[in-house]
């Protein structure tokens, strides 16, 4: 379904105009840990596709709805505390991001909001990280 996509994309423009100055956002994982601060979005589950009309014919209203697992990283020359405050200021951004987009501007789409998160952090000998994913559901309906 092309909502889930193009609610994708709108999170990621979204996102760009949200996360702190210095931290890099890309549409999938760049495979580069260059960066102390990145956030990208990840994999996209389309788990339910289910008509919610009896309609005579073959095109029924469907409704659509999906996951993406958007991820952030922070590795901090600081302890684990440093970098777990860092990681929970860009999930902020990210339900800030999920906020902003107008389900109007997107065909058949009914919202995207945060569902749930996942925060791991650890101590490493060049300092902490902490890595973060938020899984954003995205509803709507398909005529």
């Amino acid at each position: 379904m092309a909502i889930i996509f193009d609610a994708k994309v709108a999170l990621f423009e979204a996102l760009k105009s949200t996360v702190p100055a210095g931290v890099q956002a890309s549409f999938a994982d760049t495979g580069k840990a260059d960066r102390r601060s990145q956030v990208w979005l990840g994999e996209t589950t389309e788990d339910d596709l289910e008509p919610v009309a009896m309609r005579a014919g073959q095109r029924k209203p469907t409704a659509v709805s999906g996951l993406v697992d958007a991820h952030a990283l922070v590795i901090s020359p600081g302890g684990p505390i440093v970098a777990e405050r860092a990681v929970y200021g860009l999930r902020d951004a990210i339900e800030g991001a999920c906020r902003l987009i107008d389900p109007a501007t997107i065909p058949g789409l009914i919202d995207v909001r945060p569902e749930s998160a996942q925060v791991d952090t650890a101590e490493t000998p060049d300092g902490a990280y902490s890595a973060l994913t938020v899984r954003v559901r995205i509803r709507g309906r398909q005529t």
